[in-house]
């Protein structure tokens, strides 16, 4: 990730001066800990810190607590009303458990829920929002980290007109501001999450990580993530790591995701990982490592956590971890925002509902069901506390 810096070899004169300052800075390195190899501005010196990596996967191995993060609401005054769902894509395996999720809540509750059928098209999602107006359904919520209003403004504005409040789940990161145009988010922790999955290929490889990232830069939160799991192996993994970062657009992910690794699989012997921002690509990904004869020597490290690539770590060696987040758990979420918009609650303004990031990797994906479903592995909290905070009973 780093050129290399010449250095003038000293002359004869000068090296009893240089073998003092040698020992005196090898000293002076190894009486500090790895958590003070960082500058006082608080900037790290970018050398291998097995420690900080090691710690960050030990604190998301478990299952974390959560509580309800807002102030309890009626949520059966939103019975017998309509949310009508798109999805960025409806073949998209993450955002179609989402929806599962809140059809489990809709049938709880007796909320009529419409999930509109696209490949991905802005005029089908524009022709979705237009159904959703003439339907003159409840709350449109809008699934995916690459559909909002940003790519509708006129539709978006004609829903509001129409009195009906758009929600966005996870189309940007916790950090980012909500788009404009919608009345309520879910965020997302992308950023945490990538940082994750550098931290665990860093540990796994002891800071010698040559890995090839797979990106989809298109998303509304645009390269977060991305700079994230790079500023992550600048400050964690040395000198030793290298990274290689393609950038892949969603449409293009059954064509490209393929022929990009198994090119770099076969051209790069030292290639160890494979690391896709998303869990989805990796049904891409594994068949190429095998094709381009890369079974044996590299590994694929993802997130997301949908229940049919949490399968491939239970049924194989090559996706190796995941770092899962509840996605029905997340469509409790959206199911919140949504209710709360229609039973005349406001909605949790910040869109951060806590969703814990866990770890999964051979020791624990069993916990998740074999084969693995929606929704476990994550405990109970979660589910118990939307209940109660609904006034509801489990």
């Amino acid at each position: 990730m780093r050129g290399e810096t010449r250095k003038p070899v000293p002359g004869r004169r000068g090296t009893a001066v240089l073998a003092v300052v040698i020992l005196v800075a090898v000293l002076a390195v190894g009486c500090r800990g790895a958590d003070e190899k960082r500058a006082d501005d608080g900037s790290s010196s970018g050398a291998c810190d097995l420690h900080h990596v090691t710690e960050q996967i030990d604190d998301h191995r478990g299952i974390a607590d959560w509580a309800y993060p807002g102030e309890p609401f009626d949520a059966k005054k939103a019975a017998g009303k309509t949310i009508f769902t798109i999805q960025e894509n409806s073949t998209n395996p993450f955002t179609s458990t989402i929806v599962a999720g809140m059809k489990d809540v809709a049938g709880l509750i007796g909320i009529q829920l419409v999930d509109y059928p696209n490949q991905g098209q802005r005029t089908q999602w524009i022709q979705g929002i237009q159904q959703a107006i003439s339907q003159k359904v409840g709350v449109i919520v809008l699934l995916g980290g690459t559909i909002g209003p940003i790519y509708f403004r006129e539709q978006a504005a004609a829903a509001n007109r129409a009195g009906i409040p758009i929600v966005t789940v996870v189309d940007r990161d916790l950090t980012q501001e909500a788009e404009q145009g919608t009345a309520a988010r879910v965020g997302q922790p992308y950023a945490e999450a990538a940082r994750l999955d550098a931290d665990w290929i860093i540990k796994q490889t002891q800071c010698r990580a040559n890995v090839l990232v797979l990106t989809s830069n298109e998303l509304i939160a645009g390269d977060i993530n991305s700079k994230a799991a790079q500023n992550e192996f600048d400050r964690y993994c040395g000198e030793g790591c290298t990274t290689r970062f393609v950038n892949i657009p969603l449409s293009e992910w059954a064509t490209k995701i393929g022929t990009t690794t198994q090119t770099e699989v076969t051209s790069n012997p030292a290639l160890n990982y494979v690391f896709p921002l998303y869990d989805a690509m990796a049904q891409f990904a594994v068949p190429a490592i095998q094709l381009g004869g890369g079974i044996t020597r590299v590994k694929v490290a993802t997130f997301n956590g949908t229940p049919g690539i949490l399968r491939m770590i239970q049924t194989g060696d090559t996706v190796e971890m995941i770092v899962g987040e509840n996605e029905a758990h997340l469509g409790y979420a959206a199911m919140d925002q949504a209710m709360r918009l229609m039973s005349g609650v406001d909605p949790l303004g910040s869109g951060d509902y806590g969703i814990p990031l866990r770890i999964f990797d051979d020791s624990n994906v069993a916990e998740t069901g074999i084969p693995p479903e929606y929704g476990v592995g994550y405990g109970r909290q979660w589910r118990d506390g939307f209940l109660k905070a609904w006034g509801l009973s489990g």
